[in-house]
């Protein structure tokens, strides 16, 4: 009885060993499932981050591309604009340049149209202008003639009344009015910018005024084209003559 009892326990554990076994298989197994699971996933996880920093990196490096050529295009713009605003002022310079050559020759085809009703050829026209110019130039020459002759006939007559007439006055044009430049106090003259061409003669005498105060006379004594030399009359000093003070007639 007591061997048949132990025979009974241990088929009984041999039975629960078998059966512990076969659970630890199932959970082995199962085990081993799960981790492969997991290994593939983990796979699968760094397969997809490996594209997605790859796919970023593309991504970038197309940004970078497509920024600078976002610049090459702003500085094709830019340049584009300065091209066409240069463009727009040539053509504002050369249309304002047409009208003006198309006034310029409606004037000349006037002008030339008068001619014509006046009988003429440009030979013609072109003989009168030069014969014009001739007869300027002449009339030029014989004015400068004139006022040399003036002149020569101005100095003798001035030397005449130097020498045959001191005393006689010299009348000088009415309203003449000129400036003292220059003073010399140890020689007691002074220099006028007034002179033949504003009709000074030599021996003409006039008053020295400063702010309507009566200084003093000068007699012309020397004149030149634009100037003349006066001495001042000691009768007649009221005052300092200075550079600047006005003489009038």
């Amino acid at each position: 009885m007591l061997r048949i009892c132990l025979i009974i326990a241990i088929v009984a554990g041999l039975a629960a060993g078998a059966l512990t076994f076969t659970k630890v298989q199932d959970i082995i197994t199962t085990t081993r499932a799960e981790r492969n699971d997991w290994h593939d996933k983990d796979t699968k996880e760094v397969a997809d981050h490996t594209k997605t920093k790859k796919t970023l990196k593309d991504t970038q490096a197309t940004l970078a591309t497509t920024q600078k050529n976002l610049e090459q295009t702003k500085g094709a713009l830019a340049a584009a604009n300065s091209k066409a605003d240069e463009l727009s002022k040539n053509n504002a310079d050369l249309s304002a340049k047409l009208d003006k050559t198309m006034a310029d020759r409606d004037e000349a085809q006037q002008q030339l149209e008068q001619w014509r009703q006046l009988g003429l050829q440009p030979a013609q026209i072109k003989d009168m202008v030069a014969d014009l110019a001739k007869t300027k130039k002449a009339k030029e020459a014989l004015i400068g003639e004139n006022k040399l002759l003036v002149a020569k006939v101005n100095e003798w007559n001035d030397r005449w009344n130097n020498f045959f007439q001191g005393n006689t006055p010299v009348i000088l044009p009415a309203g003449l009015r000129g400036k003292i430049v220059a003073v010399d106090p140890k020689f007691n003259f002074v220099i006028l910018n007034i002179g033949e061409d504003q009709g000074v003669k030599q021996r003409g005498e006039l008053m020295v005024d400063r702010n309507g105060r009566l200084l003093g006379k000068v007699r012309i004594t020397s004149v030149t084209k634009n100037e003349c030399v006066a001495n001042i009359l000691p009768d007649w000093k009221r005052g300092e003559v200075m550079e600047g003070d006005e003489v009038l007639y």
